[in-house]
């Protein structure tokens, strides 16, 4: 599992992803994990193409079934 204090900044993404995760609040992958779909989903700069590609990112840093674990 990967350092949860690693910024999405630092890791190799996609400047609008990172950008749109700012603009939601999640700055580290910490973060991630931490917020609530249903809080997320709320906010004027969720998009489900971002939440598809967070999901991704999860996926490929191996941490998509602790944030499903969590999301219960």
């Amino acid at each position: 599992m990967e350092s949860l204090n690693i910024s999405l900044a630092e890791l190799t993404l996609n400047e609008l992803f990172v950008e749109q995760s700012r603009l939601l609040g999640l700055v580290t992958l910490g973060d991630v994990l931490e917020s609530r779909i249903e809080t997320l989903s709320k906010k004027k700069d969720f998009s489900y193409t971002w939440y598809a590609d967070l999901l991704a990112l999860l996926k490929e840093h191996g941490l998509l079934s602790e944030f499903q674990k969590r999301q219960l």
